[in-house]
């Protein structure tokens, strides 16, 4: 007798906790925690922008979490997050300070309101960010940092409270989201150079290679010495010239390579496609004449 005694107490005890353990799991879904959206561990969020448009619009967004949305507005004040961005720097770059990322100028963007609003029954909010990208360096990181302040509900994760809002540029040539790699088919003098070329948006209407089959590197130096910058008409016709210090020269006339940009459709594949001929000075002050069919195969 005894022994059913003990067999039922533990029981009810078992019970118990069981009930407490999923009351404790229940209070822990339906609990309402919100954060700002992002990407990685520094809570970049990044937005490729398009030259194209003198201004285009991006959103800093936060998203509700729990099995229920939120029963009451969720009114959220965001500054701006110097100490985000400075961690970003200094964790990525040490003491080297040429690397930095940069605070995007004020003059490329408009914040009309620091504030955004998760609405009662919904998940999510944001704030809208117009963005102005032309004149920004395809070679440097813009940020613009921002953190949440104050809020009137419910609690924010700590770890998703600010957000490193990230502007990459792109047009219809190139993009800074990911290397653009045109396949090159090129002659320098009566010399066959295959391989690949790198290709960096620089305006609605510009881009930026290197000279030859020079390999693209990150440094300004380099690209001030063997960079060149290919503007694109309204006819597509392409003008040739220097980034900066490279002597080059645009040669016209030629049948196969007359400086031009199309777009090849084959019936299966379409292929973005620059022409070129050009004569350029090598570092050993001997002039390169150079032809050069670059291909990029895309889709609409």
């Amino acid at each position: 007798m005894k022994y059913i005694h003990i067999l039922i107490f533990m029981c009810l005890l078992s019970g118990i906790t069981a009930c407490n353990e999923d009351k404790v799991f229940e209070n822990e879904q339906y609990k309402t925690v919100f954060a700002l959206v992002s990407n990685d561990d520094y809570n970049i969020f990044q937005v490729v922008h398009d030259l194209d448009q003198p201004e285009s619009v991006g959103y800093v967004s936060a998203s509700c979490g729990g099995t229920k949305s939120s029963e009451k507005d969720i009114e959220i004040s965001l500054v701006q997050d110097m100490e985000a961005f400075d961690d970003y720097n200094t964790s990525n770059y040490d003491v080297d300070v040429s690397s930095y990322a940069r605070l995007l100028p004020e003059n490329r963007y408009d914040i009309d309101s620091y504030n955004l609003t998760i609405p009662a029954g919904e998940r999510n909010g944001r704030m809208t960010i117009r963005i102005r990208p032309d004149g920004l360096s395809p070679d440097s990181i813009y940020f613009i940092p921002v953190k949440i302040d104050t809020y009137s509900a419910y609690e924010v994760n700590p770890d998703k409270s600010n957000v490193l809002y990230r502007v990459l540029i792109k047009n219809q040539y190139a993009t800074q989201e990911s290397p653009t790699n045109y396949t090159m088919r090129a002659y320098r003098g009566t010399m066959q150079i295959p391989g690949q070329k790198t290709m960096h948006p620089i305006s609605r209407n510009k881009v930026r290679i290197m000279a030859d089959n020079i390999t693209f590197q990150a440094d300004i130096d380099d690209i001030n010495t063997n960079g060149i910058i290919l503007e694109i008409t309204e006819e597509n016709k392409v003008l040739i010239s220097p980034v900066k210090d490279l002597n080059v020269t645009q040669v016209d006339g030629d049948p196969d390579f007359p400086n031009i940009f199309r777009i090849e459709n084959t019936g299966y594949k379409k292929y973005k496609t620059f022409l070129l001929r050009y004569n350029y000075v090598d570092k050993n002050g001997v002039t390169q004449q150079m032809k050069e069919e670059l291909r990029l195969e895309f889709t609409e």
